[in-house]
Protein backbone atom coordinates (compact mmCIF):
# COMPACT_ATOMS: atom_id res chain seq x y z
CA UNK A 1 0.00 0.00 0.00
CA UNK A 2 1.22 3.22 -0.93
CA UNK A 3 0.03 5.18 2.14
CA UNK A 4 -0.63 5.13 5.86
CA UNK A 5 -4.24 2.72 5.90
CA UNK A 6 -7.30 5.53 7.38
CA UNK A 7 -9.07 4.57 10.29
CA UNK A 8 -12.30 3.50 8.42
CA UNK A 9 -10.29 1.48 5.94
CA UNK A 10 -8.73 -0.51 8.55
CA UNK A 11 -11.47 -1.43 10.66
CA UNK A 12 -13.47 -1.55 7.52
CA UNK A 13 -11.44 -4.39 6.23
CA UNK A 14 -11.22 -6.13 9.95
CA UNK A 15 -14.81 -6.13 10.22
CA UNK A 16 -15.36 -7.30 6.12
CA UNK A 17 -12.73 -10.72 7.51
CA UNK A 18 -14.89 -11.29 10.51
CA UNK A 19 -17.92 -10.96 7.90
CA UNK A 20 -16.17 -13.68 5.54
CA UNK A 21 -15.68 -15.80 8.13
CA UNK A 22 -18.80 -15.85 9.66
CA UNK A 23 -20.53 -16.66 5.94
CA UNK A 24 -18.27 -18.93 4.32
CA UNK A 25 -19.28 -22.13 3.73
CA UNK A 26 -18.66 -25.24 1.39
CA UNK A 27 -19.14 -23.19 -1.78
CA UNK A 28 -15.94 -23.14 -4.22
CA UNK A 29 -14.01 -20.14 -4.44
CA UNK A 30 -17.20 -17.94 -2.90
CA UNK A 31 -17.71 -13.77 -4.22
CA UNK A 32 -17.84 -11.44 -2.25
CA UNK A 33 -17.84 -7.60 -2.90
CA UNK A 34 -16.86 -4.55 -0.43
CA UNK A 35 -19.60 -1.44 -1.47
CA UNK A 36 -18.45 1.97 0.46
CA UNK A 37 -20.77 4.91 0.21
CA UNK A 38 -18.69 8.12 -1.49
CA UNK A 39 -19.51 11.66 -0.40
CA UNK A 40 -19.20 13.71 -3.81
CA UNK A 41 -19.13 17.34 -2.49
CA UNK A 42 -15.19 17.00 -1.94
CA UNK A 43 -14.89 15.43 -5.54
CA UNK A 44 -16.23 17.78 -7.30
CA UNK A 45 -13.40 20.39 -8.97
CA UNK A 46 -13.87 23.08 -7.60
CA UNK A 47 -15.29 21.20 -4.45
CA UNK A 48 -18.36 21.82 -3.20
CA UNK A 49 -19.40 23.49 0.09
CA UNK A 50 -19.93 20.10 3.07
CA UNK A 51 -22.88 22.06 3.54
CA UNK A 52 -24.08 21.91 0.69
CA UNK A 53 -27.42 20.28 0.95
CA UNK A 54 -28.93 17.20 -0.53
CA UNK A 55 -27.56 12.96 -0.55
CA UNK A 56 -24.77 13.91 -2.94
CA UNK A 57 -23.44 10.01 -2.96
CA UNK A 58 -22.27 7.01 -4.97
CA UNK A 59 -21.71 3.51 -3.51
CA UNK A 60 -18.08 2.37 -4.83
CA UNK A 61 -18.47 -1.31 -5.53
CA UNK A 62 -15.19 -3.50 -5.66
CA UNK A 63 -14.11 -5.81 -8.36
CA UNK A 64 -15.31 -9.05 -6.48
CA UNK A 65 -13.07 -10.79 -4.48
CA UNK A 66 -12.33 -14.54 -4.61
CA UNK A 67 -12.69 -16.70 -0.52
CA UNK A 68 -11.78 -20.09 -1.34
CA UNK A 69 -14.05 -22.28 0.54
CA UNK A 70 -11.21 -24.58 2.36
CA UNK A 71 -8.78 -22.71 4.78
CA UNK A 72 -9.09 -20.40 7.04
CA UNK A 73 -8.54 -17.51 4.17
CA UNK A 74 -7.14 -15.24 6.22
CA UNK A 75 -4.41 -14.60 3.57
CA UNK A 76 -7.04 -13.70 0.97
CA UNK A 77 -9.21 -11.39 3.90
CA UNK A 78 -5.88 -8.99 5.12
CA UNK A 79 -5.68 -5.63 5.10
CA UNK A 80 -2.72 -5.51 2.64
CA UNK A 81 -5.58 -7.33 -0.01
CA UNK A 82 -8.55 -5.80 1.07
CA UNK A 83 -7.76 -2.02 1.15
CA UNK A 84 -5.82 -1.40 -2.08
CA UNK A 85 -9.51 -2.97 -3.82
CA UNK A 86 -11.69 -0.18 -1.90
CA UNK A 87 -9.11 2.47 -2.66
CA UNK A 88 -9.11 1.49 -6.13
CA UNK A 89 -13.18 1.52 -6.46
CA UNK A 90 -13.16 4.68 -4.31
CA UNK A 91 -10.66 6.32 -6.27
CA UNK A 92 -12.33 5.61 -9.64
CA UNK A 93 -15.12 8.14 -8.42
CA UNK A 94 -13.42 11.06 -9.28
CA UNK A 95 -13.99 14.50 -11.30
CA UNK A 96 -14.21 12.88 -14.62
CA UNK A 97 -16.89 10.45 -13.19
CA UNK A 98 -18.79 13.03 -12.23
CA UNK A 99 -18.95 14.65 -15.24
CA UNK A 100 -20.25 11.73 -16.83
CA UNK A 101 -22.66 11.48 -14.56
CA UNK A 102 -23.82 14.86 -14.97
CA UNK A 103 -24.20 14.21 -18.82
CA UNK A 104 -25.01 10.78 -19.28
CA UNK A 105 -27.39 10.84 -15.69
CA UNK A 106 -30.05 8.54 -16.70
CA UNK A 107 -27.47 5.66 -18.42
CA UNK A 108 -25.71 6.00 -14.82
CA UNK A 109 -29.26 5.21 -13.25
CA UNK A 110 -29.87 2.47 -15.30
CA UNK A 111 -26.58 0.83 -14.75
CA UNK A 112 -27.47 1.50 -10.79
CA UNK A 113 -30.64 -0.19 -11.26
CA UNK A 114 -29.04 -3.49 -12.74
CA UNK A 115 -26.77 -3.64 -10.49
CA UNK A 116 -29.21 -3.58 -7.63
CA UNK A 117 -31.47 -6.39 -10.09
CA UNK A 118 -27.87 -8.66 -10.60
CA UNK A 119 -28.00 -7.91 -6.26
CA UNK A 120 -31.70 -9.26 -5.58
CA UNK A 121 -30.92 -12.67 -7.71
CA UNK A 122 -27.08 -13.65 -5.96
CA UNK A 123 -25.40 -12.57 -9.08
CA UNK A 124 -23.11 -9.62 -7.18
CA UNK A 125 -21.94 -12.16 -4.83
CA UNK A 126 -21.86 -11.92 -1.44
CA UNK A 127 -21.68 -7.78 -0.45
CA UNK A 128 -21.08 -6.40 2.58
CA UNK A 129 -22.01 -2.14 2.23
CA UNK A 130 -20.44 0.23 4.78
CA UNK A 131 -21.00 3.72 5.70
CA UNK A 132 -19.29 6.27 7.67
CA UNK A 133 -20.18 9.37 9.24
CA UNK A 134 -16.74 9.82 11.22
CA UNK A 135 -15.54 13.45 11.24
CA UNK A 136 -19.46 14.79 10.94
CA UNK A 137 -19.93 17.28 13.45
CA UNK A 138 -22.82 15.08 14.95
CA UNK A 139 -22.19 16.31 18.19
CA UNK A 140 -21.86 19.71 17.45
CA UNK A 141 -25.69 19.99 17.55
CA UNK A 142 -27.62 21.75 19.61
CA UNK A 143 -31.59 22.17 19.40
CA UNK A 144 -32.13 24.10 22.02
CA UNK A 145 -31.72 21.81 24.97
CA UNK A 146 -27.62 21.33 24.84
CA UNK A 147 -25.60 18.79 22.90
CA UNK A 148 -26.12 15.18 22.85
CA UNK A 149 -24.52 13.20 25.21
CA UNK A 150 -24.45 10.47 22.87
CA UNK A 151 -25.45 9.98 19.12
CA UNK A 152 -26.01 6.73 17.66
CA UNK A 153 -27.99 5.26 14.85
CA UNK A 154 -31.87 3.87 14.76
CA UNK A 155 -32.29 0.38 13.48
CA UNK A 156 -30.50 -0.28 10.31
CA UNK A 157 -33.13 -1.36 7.74
CA UNK A 158 -30.86 -3.42 5.15
CA UNK A 159 -28.83 -6.17 5.89
CA UNK A 160 -25.03 -6.20 5.49
CA UNK A 161 -24.53 -3.04 6.21
CA UNK A 162 -22.23 -1.32 8.61
CA UNK A 163 -22.53 2.15 9.82
CA UNK A 164 -19.39 4.23 11.51
CA UNK A 165 -19.66 6.72 14.10
CA UNK A 166 -17.43 8.86 16.02
CA UNK A 167 -17.54 8.40 19.48
CA UNK A 168 -18.27 11.51 21.60
CA UNK A 169 -14.52 11.80 22.98
CA UNK A 170 -13.44 11.47 19.26
CA UNK A 171 -10.68 8.80 20.06
CA UNK A 172 -12.72 5.67 18.89
CA UNK A 173 -15.25 4.63 16.71
CA UNK A 174 -18.45 3.03 16.82
CA UNK A 175 -20.05 0.50 14.41
CA UNK A 176 -23.50 -0.18 14.05
CA UNK A 177 -23.59 -3.93 12.31
CA UNK A 178 -26.95 -5.47 10.26
CA UNK A 179 -26.99 -8.89 9.56
CA UNK A 180 -29.13 -11.59 8.63
CA UNK A 181 -29.89 -13.56 11.62
CA UNK A 182 -28.09 -16.56 11.21
CA UNK A 183 -24.71 -14.96 10.22
CA UNK A 184 -24.84 -12.16 13.24
CA UNK A 185 -25.06 -15.46 15.40
CA UNK A 186 -21.50 -16.45 14.32
CA UNK A 187 -20.37 -12.81 13.85
CA UNK A 188 -20.88 -11.36 17.28
CA UNK A 189 -19.29 -14.62 18.75
CA UNK A 190 -16.40 -14.63 16.72
CA UNK A 191 -13.11 -14.73 19.78
CA UNK A 192 -11.21 -12.69 16.85
CA UNK A 193 -13.82 -9.57 16.51
CA UNK A 194 -14.33 -9.90 20.56
CA UNK A 195 -11.03 -9.75 21.17
CA UNK A 196 -10.57 -6.37 19.75
CA UNK A 197 -14.02 -4.31 20.14
CA UNK A 198 -16.55 -3.81 22.78
CA UNK A 199 -20.04 -2.97 23.39
CA UNK A 200 -20.68 0.58 23.86
CA UNK A 201 -22.24 0.54 27.17
CA UNK A 202 -23.40 3.96 27.55
CA UNK A 203 -26.73 3.32 26.59
CA UNK A 204 -29.06 0.22 26.57
CA UNK A 205 -31.06 -0.50 23.21
CA UNK A 206 -34.13 -2.31 23.33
Amino acid sequence: MKKRPTRVETLSAFLWSRFVAATKDSTLNKLYRVIHSVNLRPRFDPPLPQSFFGNLFRAAITAPLQIPSSGDGDEECGLGVVIPVVREAIENIDNEYIKKLQKQGDEHLGVTKKQADSFKRGEMGTLLSFSSYCRFPLYDNDFGWGTPTWVGSPALTYKNLVLFMDTREGGGIEAYVSLEEEVMAKFECDSELLSYVAPTGRVLLS
